[in-house]
């Protein structure tokens, strides 16, 4: 009886006592709940701090491969092109030592053992010939910073490399070879390249084959600030446009590029027009010395058009104004004469009466440069032995491109023309002043100033185009005008042409003006070797002269 009370008490307490806790476990709860979403927040607000924080720059080291990594992996590239050794040719196997006994097997040996057992072959090692590689090389192959060019072949250079390689190359302090061939650039890409290029200090070949840009800004690469010796732009269908503006860039009446020595336009879209202009950019420049359009679509137009600039041409008004500018600024105290301009020199007689055939003719069949000739005489045959040798400098210069300075240059071109010939290799300075082709003597024919036209520029390759007869005989004109003053001992411009290539053009091998053009050329190219003879043409030679 006693146990019923307090039965019913208690469970009215534990009743009571379950709802309290129930509300408090509500309040527990809430609270709960609020401190985690404050937690939360907090956490927000700092990975919003921390995701805030740009990560910090990545400076190049030099080593083109760790710096190309690793700036791949921050720009999150899933495939990464792989840097490896340029690829080269087993040089010939080393000829057999005499001293060495070939020991000969003294049982011959069945042919069914000389077969290697068949093995299995996967080929899918065989595709990473195909995958996109960064081709470089090393100066030692020790050296990881020591890269000198780099070559990449067949796959597409789009912005997100080119960012990379903002910051590869310059930190390159070796790189001196670019070779993109087929990358796909754009304008975009072109000019970002150029900039590159530019902060590039030791960069002097660029190779773009393969890589038509619809605005054909390639003149980017060679402006007037440009340390860029050689540059190949073969099949970039380069059109009359891209012509143009590379003809100004090589020269105009007021700026020139001073390092370019050799330009490759071959297999482009370029016609007279866009040759012309490429001729009129050789007018003031005095630097280029390798030119070579073949195999596009160049006529008669532009073959006059060269064989004008090889010769002589008349100034522009704007040259005119710029001659007179630059003749106030030096004072006119010295300008350059040549021998030519020399003879046409009289007060008693206008220059009006001086004609293209009489400056044609011989300087020593005048009676004025007969003394001359006489006094001239024994120091043209001291210069006529070291003709081959300066020859050979210049022709090294054009091959070993950016290994010799543009001063050097011009001093295997015209220090043995000099007609002392008491100078010596020691005393000649190393580096030459370039002189303003503006500063030549001018002389006035017909209300025309005409100058000496471009004689620095060495090698000429016009072949397969559609140059016909007219062409060619201005062409040989051009040559013939060179070879007098060369023979007049006016060297100080340059040496002229020492090589033309004008074969399979509009003509016909065998006309006349194409082989004189071949006589003349003989004699001037430094590598012409005269063919063997056969050992029935030695025994008639001995002979004869026996």
């Amino acid at each position: 009886m006693t146990d019923r009370p307090e039965s019913r008490l208690s469970g009215k307490e534990l009743f009571k006592s379950a709802t309290k806790k129930v509300k408090m476990g509500k309040k527990l709860e809430r609270v709960m709940k609020g401190d985690r979403s404050a937690t939360s927040a907090t956490s927000h607000d700092t990975s919003d701090v921390d995701g805030n924080k740009s990560p910090e720059p990545y400076s190049c080291t030099g080593d083109f491969e760790a710096d190309y990594t690793e700036l791949c992996n921050r720009a999150g590239l899933m495939e990464i092109p792989k840097v490896v050794p340029r690829p080269h040719r087993p040089g010939p196997p080393p000829p057999p030592d005499p001293k060495e006994k070939v020991e000969e097997p003294t049982s011959p040996v069945p042919s069914e053992q000389e077969e290697p057992p068949p093995t299995t072959y996967t080929t899918s090692d065989k595709f990473d010939y195909f995958k996109p590689k960064v081709q470089v090389e090393l100066e030692k192959p020790e050296d990881k910073k020591s890269m000198t060019e780099v070559y990449i072949r067949g796959w597409k250079v789009d912005q997100k490399y080119i960012d990379i390689f903002k910051q590869c190359f310059p930190a390159a302090d070796k790189l001196h070879t670019i070779d993109f061939w087929n990358v796909g650039l754009t304008d975009n890409t072109l000019a970002q390249f150029a900039a590159v290029a530019s902060q590039c200090l030791n960069l002097r070949t660029v190779k773009l084959d393969g890589n038509p840009v619809p605005g054909e800004g390639f003149h980017q690469l060679i402006g007037e600030d440009s340390m860029i010796v050689s540059m190949s732009l073969r099949s970039c269908k380069i059109t009359d446009k891209g012509a143009e503006l590379i003809g100004k860039a090589l020269s105009t009446a007021k700026t020139r590029n001073q390092s370019l020595c050799a330009l490759n336009l071959n297999s482009n879209m370029i016609t007279d027009a866009g040759a012309c202009y490429i001729a009129n950019g050789l007018r003031m420049n005095r630097t280029l010395l390798v030119l070579s359009i073949a195999n596009n679509a160049i006529g008669d137009e532009a073959a006059k058009k060269f064989g004008e600039v090889l010769s002589r041409f008349a100034l522009t008004h704007e040259e005119v104004v710029e001659r007179r500018k630059v003749l106030s600024e030096k004072g006119a105290p010295d300008v350059r004469r040549s021998p030519i301009s020399r003879r046409a020199e009289s007060r008693d007689r206008p220059g009006s009466q001086s004609s293209r055939s009489q400056l044609d003719k011989s300087m020593a069949k005048s009676g004025r440069a007969s003394s001359k000739a006489k006094k001239d005489k024994k120091e043209d045959d001291k210069k006529g032995k070291g003709k081959d040798d300066k020859w050979k400098k210049v022709v090294s210069l054009a091959e070993t491109l950016g290994k010799a300075s543009k001063g050097k240059g011009r001093q295997s071109g015209g220090k043995k023309g000099q007609g002392a010939g008491s100078i010596t290799e020691a005393e000649t300075p190393d580096i030459l002043e370039i002189i303003n082709p503006l500063l030549e003597e001018a002389e006035r024919v017909d209300g025309e100033l005409l100058i000496p036209g471009n004689r620095a520029l060495i090698n000429l390759n016009i072949s397969r185009n559609r140059i016909g007869e007219a062409g060619l005989k201005s062409l040989l004109k051009g040559i013939q005008y060179q070879i007098t003053l060369t023979t007049l001992g006016s060297r100080s411009g340059g040496t002229g042409l020492m090589r033309l290539s004008v074969q399979k053009n509009s003509f016909l091998p065998n006309h006349e003006s194409y082989l004189k053009m071949q006589e003349l050329m003989m004699t001037r190219d430094p590598l012409y070797k005269p063919p063997s003879k056969t050992p029935d043409e030695e025994s008639t030679s001995q002979a004869t002269g026996s």
